[in-house]
C-alpha cells in the first residue's frame, strides 16, 4: 500500500475530556454523526479486504480512500490542522480565531 496524494497533514482532535489525538490523515469528512478520517492510498484487492474503504477511483480500482479514525461529533471539543506537534499531550499549536 502506498499514499497516492503525497504525505498526509496532520490533524489536533481535543476531545471533551481535554485528551488529545494526533492523527494523520489526507482529510475528513462528517458522516452519520462522526467525523470520518481518510487517507488515500493504492492498494491491492487483497489489502483492500483488510481495510475500511469508504471510496473508490473509478478508472483506477487499485486507489481508493480508506478510513483511519472514526471519532463521534459529541465526542469532539476541537479539531484542527495541527501547525506544530503535540508537545506531553497538549496542543502547541498557535490560537486560530475562527
Amino acid at each position: 500500500m502506498e499514499f497516492t496524494a503525497g504525505a498526509p497533514a496532520a490533524w489536533h482532535v481535543t476531545l471533551q475530556s481535554g485528551a488529545l489525538i494526533e492523527l494523520w490523515a489526507d482529510g475528513y469528512t462528517e458522516d452519520e454523526g462522526a467525523y470520518l478520517f481518510s487517507l488515500l492510498v493504492r492498494a491491492t484487492e487483497a489489502e483492500q479486504a483488510e481495510l475500511d474503504v469508504t471510496a473508490r477511483t473509478p478508472a483506477d480500482p487499485s486507489r481508493v480512500a480508506i478510513t483511519v479514525a472514526r471519532i463521534p461529533l459529541s465526542e469532539v471539543r476541537d479539531l484542527h490542522t495541527a501547525a506544530l506537534r503535540a508537545v506531553s499531550g497538549r496542543c502547541a499549536c498557535p490560537t486560530v480565531l475562527v
